[in-house]
C-alpha cells in the first residue's frame, strides 16, 4: 500500500468518526505532509478522497429503495407464486 492510500483511509477514518472536525484534520494532514517532504501527495490524497466519499454517497443512493421498486418487488414475487 503506498503513501497516498495510507493517508487517505486514515483521513477518511478520522472524517466518518467526526464529520464536524473535517477541516482541522485537512489542516493537520498539511502540516504533517510538510514535516515529512511529502506535500507534493496532497493533491493526490485530497483526489481520492474525493473519489472515497462519491463511492459511499453512490452507494448509499444504491442501498435506498423506493416505495416504486418495493412494489415492483413484490408484485414480481406474486407473479412468480401464481406461475409455479
Amino acid at each position: 500500500m503506498n503513501n497516498v492510500a495510507q493517508y487517505t483511509r486514515a483521513l477518511n477514518e478520522l472524517v466518518t468518526k467526526n464529520p464536524e472536525l473535517t477541516k482541522k484534520y485537512f489542516q493537520n494532514l498539511r502540516h504533517v505532509l510538510g514535516r515529512r517532504g511529502h506535500t507534493k501527495l496532497l493533491s493526490r490524497i485530497y483526489a481520492e478522497y474525493e473519489r472515497m466519499e462519491l463511492k459511499k454517497k453512490r452507494s448509499e443512493q444504491y442501498m435506498h429503495i423506493t416505495p416504486q421498486q418495493e412494489q415492483t418487488r413484490v408484485l414480481l414475487e406474486l407473479y412468480r407464486k401464481l406461475i409455479s
